[in-house]
């Protein structure tokens, strides 16, 4: 896919000339967006959770056919953080997000609604006065990444003016991968509840699985017909010995459901997808999420009901992919979509 925003920036910069030494322009050549090297590694961390069940167990999950099985929507997206130049020791980045609903239909996969932003980011305050203005005729999405962050998360910590100036400079872009990350989460979001819209108004019928938490979303974390599929496990919600119990799940068992401490409340619990014999304690593992059920019992039938269905989407592999011993076939598909989209690297030069 051609991007919009980096031809018309190329021109800009091809053509625009540098004031003073106080507007240096200094570009920048990315061989890989910044993802791809690490930048976006998440910290482990300890978080809460309140059991649904009286303790944490092994539940053996019930057997069912591929026909049985109703998820027939499938979503997930990417994002791309490059850095493209400094203007006056300034990151400037280039942000692209996209997000993508596949539908299966006799077992065919094929586009439900595909969405794509780009932007440029970076922080407004700290940069040089003239030049923003000159991006802004240029009719550039541009993005104020403190702005940004201060707006939509809580505990955002934006560079402080005094601090020394390689450390601002580390801040800022970390700032920059944080608001992409975020652009990338509301897209996935809103497109997420266009399909919980289209559901409601009888346009389309089944379940949307999602590639990750439902708590992106309020509407997506009490709707009935979304479930979440994590892959990570960097957020560690039960000790020893609840968590015991987790990592000796066999293949075909969940543990107990849950309530983890997220933005809005969610059922979880984890399903062991494939043996793990000699294999890592986490390989095959996900947690699932789905929305609260009124009691209990409901919430253990519901739990059993959604961990047979993706039991059966275990085949086919998902091979090559690394990962592919957590990832349901559909999402790799989406994935292998949402890279066929974005810009190639030659866009970047």
């Amino acid at each position: 896919m051609t991007s919009l925003l980096l031809p018309h920036l190329q021109k800009y910069l091809r053509s625009s000339t540098q004031a003073s030494a106080s507007t240096a322009r200094q570009m920048m050549r990315s061989p890989s967006y910044e993802e791809q090297q690490g930048f976006n590694a998440v910290e482990p961390r300890f978080s809460e959770a309140k059991l649904i069940d009286a303790t944490m167990q092994a539940h053996s999950i019930p057997i069912c056919t591929v026909a049985e099985n109703e998820f027939n929507h499938f979503m997930d997206g990417i994002q791309r953080s490059y850095l493209l130049y400094y203007q006056n020791f300034v990151p400037v980045y280039y942000g692209y997000t996209s997000a993508v609903v596949r539908k299966r239909q006799e077992a065919i996969m094929s586009k439900w609604q595909h969405q794509v932003r780009e932007a440029l980011y970076f922080p407004f305050a700290e940069f040089d006065t003239e030049e923003l203005e000159n991006l802004r005729s240029q009719k550039l999405a541009l993005v104020d990444t403190l702005k940004f962050l201060n707006a939509n998360i809580t505990d955002s910590n934006p560079s402080d003016p005094s601090d020394e100036l390689g450390l601002q400079i580390v801040q800022e872009r970390q700032n920059a991968r944080d608001a992409i990350t975020l652009s990338r989460e509301r897209l996935e979001a809103e497109l997420a509840e266009t399909w919980l819209n289209s559901y409601n108004q009888g346009e389309v019928q089944g379940w949307l699985i999602m590639d990750g938490s439902i708590t992106i979303s309020a509407i997506a974390a009490n709707h009935p017909r979304t479930v979440g599929l994590i892959k990570s496990h960097n957020t560690q919600y039960f000790r020893f010995p609840d968590q015991e119990v987790i990592l000796n799940l066999r293949q075909g068992e969940r543990s107990s459901a849950f309530i983890p401490r997220s933005r809005h409340p969610v059922c979880s619990w984890y399903i062991r997808l494939r043996d793990n014999t000699n294999q890592d304690m986490y390989f095959g593992l996900i947690r699932v999420e789905s929305a609260l059920k009124s009691s209990p019992k409901l919430q253990r039938e519901e739990c059993d009901r959604l961990s047979a269905w993706i039991m059966t989407e275990r085949r086919p592999l998902s091979l090559p992919d690394s990962r592919w011993d957590k990832m349901i076939y559909p999402i790799r598909d989406c994935e292998q979509f949402l890279r066929s989209q974005e810009p190639s690297k030659s866009s970047l030069g």
